[in-house]
């Protein structure tokens, strides 16, 4: 059997293209982390073009001045990036864009043959700033697809940024450029939206940890790619899995949020965002009558409405009406974009993170000296109960802007590993998202991964004979390339329309 595979494999095809997307915050460290996943690709034997969006695309659409400085130039591509987005109503549309130039770079591989993937061969798009790219690019390379999110901490970018500052610009210029690319809010419409784009990577790796680290974690990450058989998800990686799938059984109507506690490596108690219930936990689906049906006005849904929305709506109403102000859309638009929208405090859901807090109390299970991970930076509410609770450690995926929690607590929590504080710490790892893919070795899209062979023996990987453990059928893999390279042509075509327009008035 073992020999007609690897028969079938000889006579297969060598299609093998691979797609790794990085998502960072302005002023973090790219070009290290390009060069190291080219350096680690050329172990197994695979060649890699880069695409960068920033100079590659919109340096093409819009030529940056000649004397612009680096943050100068910076903030050309942010706004280039931003008109794009708007003069083609796509928020996707440089995704679309990267896709067309893989295109075109592969077509002139082939020199003239047909379309076909290449064999051995990486595209490096740097960098995706708004959640659509992604989807684009998953819609388009399914499981080719690997993005890798890279955190720098804000100190270090800015100190990054600060090295390139000239004389005639002074911080502030920094701070606003971090701001903008963070999160340009919803009035932005076609805006910068990086930290919404950067939990939904797959891989997590933190640049302030040292280049070492960094390299490890480049490995690694090359190695699960390619199907490295014997790497186990570490405790870290573990948790965060469970903390995504306690999420999972949220019914909560803005979003689902998921927490878990450990202890000495065993997790504890799980937690989620939803109501709680009489005596005890939150609500869950019950079998009644042979369906399983929600209890009546238990949960949000089961009411119609968000309380905290329905709250914060009443608190306007009756500030339009003390202040004597007229009621109407403008009135309203402007109370939209006050911190007022930022009031968490009258939802009826209990937070995963209190609820993981609050299941120890209930099982009796001490919460001093645990670990807490959490799919979400931890609002000020929970932070305050997490600090009280004993939690000595928080890792969390994906930013929370909301919170206040560094704000309020700077004399109990540190942005880092240590010793006297509650330490909270971005997640480093394999993300929820491709845990069953590249751990799991029957589960997930992945081929099945074998350990032993038909004589009980421990079967041999090196980079050298390595393939990729998750495959595509190319055809169709072309077909979805071509009519994004389409999608993408009449992008640029609407967009020049709209230029050339502009430029007359």
């Amino acid at each position: 059997m073992e020999a007609q595979e690897q028969q079938e494999k000889k006579n297969a095809p060598d299609f093998s293209e691979l797609v790794i997307a990085l998502v960072s915050a302005v002023g973090t460290d790219l070009q290290r982390f390009t060069t190291l996943i080219i350096d680690e690709l050329e172990l197994y034997e695979f060649k890699a073009d880069v695409i960068r969006v920033s100079q590659d695309i919109l340096g093409v659409l819009d030529e940056k001045p000649a004397k612009a400085s680096h943050l100068q130039t910076i903030e050309h591509y942010m706004e280039a990036g931003n008109r794009y987005r708007a003069a083609t109503d796509e928020n996707a549309a440089l995704a679309y864009s990267a896709i067309a130039k893989i295109s075109e770079l592969r077509a002139t591989k082939l020199e003239g043959a047909a379309p076909q993937p290449l064999r051995k061969q990486a595209w490096i798009i740097r960098s995706l700033k708004h959640p659509d790219e992604v989807a684009a690019l998953r819609e388009t390379y399914g499981d080719s697809l690997f993005v890798l999110g890279i955190h720098t901490s804000y100190q270090n970018r800015f100190l990054n940024l600060k090295k390139k500052l000239k004389r005639s610009e002074n911080e502030s210029f920094i701070e606003k450029l971090i701001a903008r690319d963070a999160d340009e809010g919803p009035d932005s419409g076609h805006g910068q939206h990086t930290r919404d784009t950067f939990h939904l990577s797959d891989f997590f790796i933190d640049e302030d940890q040292n280049l070492n680290k960094n390299k490890s974690d480049i490995e690694r990450v090359i190695k699960l790619i390619f199907g490295e058989p014997f790497l186990t998800p570490t405790f870290d990686e573990y948790a965060m899995y469970m903390a995504f799938s306690a999420s999972t059984r949220s019914a909560d109507l803005s979003r689902q949020v998921g927490a878990v506690l450990a202890k000495d490596k065993n997790i504890i108690s799980t937690g989620a965002n939803d109501v709680p219930k009489p005596h005890g936990g939150l609500y869950w689906p019950e079998l009644v009558n042979s369906e399983i049906v929600d209890a009546p006005n238990g949960r949000d849904y089961t009411l119609g409405y968000d309380a905290n929305k329905k709250t914060i709506k009443e608190i306007i109403d009756d500030l339009i009406t003390k202040l004597g102000l007229e009621d109407n859309e403008m009135t309203r638009a402007k109370f939209s974009k006050t911190k007022l929208n930022d009031i968490t405090e009258y939802g009826r859901v209990v937070h995963a993170e209190m609820e993981a807090i609050l299941s120890c109390g209930r099982s009796a299970n001490s919460t001093v000296g645990t670990s807490l991970y959490c799919t979400t930076f931890p609002c000020h509410n929970c932070a305050k109960h997490i600090i009280a609770a004993g939690v000595k450690r928080v890792v969390y995926v994906e930013p929370y802007s909301k919170s206040k929690a560094f704000e309020f607590h700077g004399d109990s929590i540190s942005d880092g590993r240590s010793e006297d504080k509650v330490s909270f710490e971005p997640f480093v790892g394999v993300g929820p998202r491709s845990f069953l893919n590249l751990f799991s070795m029957k589960l997930g899209n992945g081929r099945p991964i074998k350990r032993k062979n038909s004589q009980g023996e421990t079967v041999e990987w090196s980079r050298e004979s390595a393939t990729l453990r998750l495959t595509q059928d190319w055809l169709s893999l072309i077909g979805r390339e071509e009519f994004a390279t389409a999608y993408a042509a009449e992008q640029l075509k609407k967009y020049k329309t709209w230029k050339l327009q502009n430029e007359k008035e």
